[in-house]
């Protein structure tokens, strides 16, 4: 399999929507470590998907889709948002796609 970083736009959409479905398959078999890993992979491609359109402000706080949280950026690398979490010392790291205002 190619990497995302790699993959053109319809590539890119085509491996999200295979994702997706697997992601109801397992979430339809209550396969649920099976389906956040899915996921985790769409966020990833999507990110690739649309970081060149979207517009990420370090130091800005925000919500995570289908998380409980927020993450306040410190810092972009690549496709991944980097900061800390409810406002914990600890840096993390979510895709561009899992940031919601």
């Amino acid at each position: 399999m190619p990497l995302y970083s790699t993959m053109n736009k319809e590539e890119l959409q085509a491996e999200m929507d295979t994702l997706q479905s697997q992601g109801k398959a397992a979430y339809d078999a209550e396969n649920w470590s099976e389906y956040e890993v899915l996921m985790k992979k769409w966020y990833l491609a999507k990110s690739y998907l649309i970081h060149e359109s979207i517009t990420v402000e370090i130091g800005k706080t925000y919500h995570l889709t289908e998380e409980e949280g927020t993450i306040t950026v410190t810092k972009l690398e690549g496709v991944m948002a980097w900061g800390h979490r409810n406002g914990r010392s600890i840096e993390s790291a979510v895709p561009l796609a899992m940031l919601k205002e």
